[in-house]
């Protein structure tokens, strides 16, 4: 459950694929990087409704969930799923507090290296700061009213979880609208942001464990 999870959690509806992607010149790229670096700087908290789907290819149905995510920078995260069950994780103070139904743990991140980086990746691609060519090797395209990044990640614990990470934007605020997490099987995670609101005060009882 987990590792379903978490590998879930980074962070779809398909529309925007149906629309041609147009590789982003050098000068493009460089402005989209700059523009999409401003508004994570400028994202102090984000708060968003998401739809899951988990793709498993001997399974002849995906997996739906849905929840609310919460966010404040740098690193505090909230995921809570609320269909089709009760389940929550948190983000914070260098641990990953559960909450399965009720029944709660954490997990010290400090001492779990695949963990620590699945936080940083987490708080990273909410926020939309992750565009950093030293821990992957990127691509990037315009679609309609969409910008997309493909992520080939360089680091070898990041690159035994996912093969490639694949991030949409919105084009006029740049923020995370999609996350696609595909996996090394082919097996893969879609998520897709809704009912976006930043920079909008959260009560610290949210983060509560």
């Amino acid at each position: 459950m987990l590792r379903f999870l978490l590998l879930g959690c980074l962070f779809i509806n398909l529309s925007w694929l149906h629309a041609q992607e147009v590789a982003l010149s050098a000068q493009e790229t460089e402005t989209f990087k700059n523009d999409v670096s401003a508004s994570a700087k400028q994202s102090k908290t984000i708060v968003n409704t998401f739809t899951q789907l988990k793709h498993i290819d001997f399974l002849s149905n995906d997996i739906e969930s849905s929840g609310d995510l919460y966010f404040k920078s740098p690193n505090i995260i909230k995921w809570s799923y609320t269909k089709p069950y009760q389940y929550s994780v948190i983000f914070k103070d260098k641990k990953l507090f559960i909450n399965d139904a009720g029944k709660k743990s954490d997990i010290n991140l400090a001492s779990n290296k695949i963990f620590k980086k699945l936080n940083d990746l987490i708080a990273k691609s909410v926020s939309g700061d992750m565009l950093d060519d030293t821990q992957f090797s990127m691509s990037f395209f315009k679609g309609n009213d969409v910008y997309v990044a493909k992520l080939s990640p360089k680091d070898d614990t990041l690159r035994e979880m996912f093969k490639q990470i694949v991030l949409s934007f919105g084009s006029k605020n740049y923020l995370v609208s999609s996350v696609k997490l595909i996996e090394p099987s082919g097996d893969y995670t879609l998520i897709n942001f809704q009912n976006t609101s930043v920079n909008k005060p959260i009560p610290d009882a949210v983060f509560a464990h």
